[in-house]
């Protein structure tokens, strides 16, 4: 059944049209009665929060595609609204942002994670803006060196969040979960950031090494979602909606792993196979950012 759901999604949908709306996709309608502000408040901060990892993997993954001519026009759009919502969120999270559901941050310790990846994004920031504006090696040279410690700082800032919120306020499984599917995004992007890094030539081996242990958590914890985990306080999918929305990530994922595998592994990646590669990543980012927001409804 499944099989045929994504053959039917994949023949609708069309290269250039899953576009970053699916990011911002309101809250599921709520699985609980009566949810507390309170709790829905910090639900959508780790949300969020951990959105803003796989942005900052998504900017880089499309300033790479654009340099390497992978659907250039698309890919300084994608990665233009990506820094836009970036720079949009960090600034909701830390004073509030009303349309983006979020309060402003009180808390020291997330207020600090916060304004540490606020300083690292100045840095960043000011690479993609050179990129998107006049595309070139040097930018992108720099897009690849600056990208991974916005990407540590902002998950050491969810991981705040998670343990904040987690105590007394959102049930600490939720937390995780949401932390770990949220996190699920980022790999997505970040794995075919890689693939597509390793082409260019900068630092081949080490992001051949690097993708390698991408695969490896985004499979392992896809596993952990699916199944559950009292190791790392993961519980199963706690609705038939979520456990159906897995299985269509799970799906999706088996087409790209053997490629994205092999690339590790040492094989090279034709242009038209990273094209098709940058197709499925946008599929299943969609489909993984829906599950995400199912979490936060439960």
């Amino acid at each position: 059944m499944f099989r045929r759901v994504y053959r039917a999604l994949v023949a609708v949908l069309q290269p250039g049209l899953v576009g970053l709306f699916v990011l911002a996709l309101p809250a599921h309608p709520s699985l609980a009665e009566e949810p507390s502000p309170l709790i829905e408040a910090a639900k959508r901060k780790i949300n969020l929060a951990g959105r803003q990892r796989m942005l900052s993997q998504r900017i880089a993954m499309q300033a790479c595609f654009a340099q390497s001519g992978v659907l250039s026009e698309v890919s300084l759009t994608r990665g233009r609204e990506a820094a836009d919502l970036f720079d949009r969120t960090l600034d909701g999270l830390r004073l509030g942002d009303q349309g983006q559901g979020l309060a402003v941050e009180v808390d020291p310790e997330v207020l600090a994670g916060l304004n540490a990846v606020a300083a690292l994004w100045q840095g960043y920031g000011a690479s993609v803006d050179g990129l998107f504006g006049s595309p070139n090696e040097t930018a992108l040279k720099q897009i690849h060196s600056h990208n991974g410690p916005v990407l540590v700082s902002m998950n050491k800032s969810v991981g705040v969040m998670e343990r904040v919120y987690g105590e007394g306020l959102i049930a600490p499984e939720i937390a995780a979960a949401l932390n770990v599917a949220g996190r699920q995004r980022m790999l997505v992007m970040k794995a075919v950031k890689e693939a597509c890094m390793i082409t260019r030539g900068y630092a081949p081996e080490e992001d051949r090494k690097t993708l390698a242990k991408t695969i490896s958590l985004f499979e392992s914890s896809l596993y952990k979602l699916r199944q559950g985990n009292e190791w790392d306080n993961i519980i199963a999918p706690p609705s038939f909606e979520i456990e159906m929305q897995l299985d269509l990530v799970q799906m999706i994922w088996d087409w790209m792993s053997p490629r994205l595998k092999s690339l590790a592994d040492g094989e090279q990646m034709a242009p038209k196979e990273m094209v098709e590669m940058a197709y499925h990543a946008e599929v299943a980012l969609t489909e993984m950012n829906t599950a995400v927001w199912l979490y936060e409804a439960f």
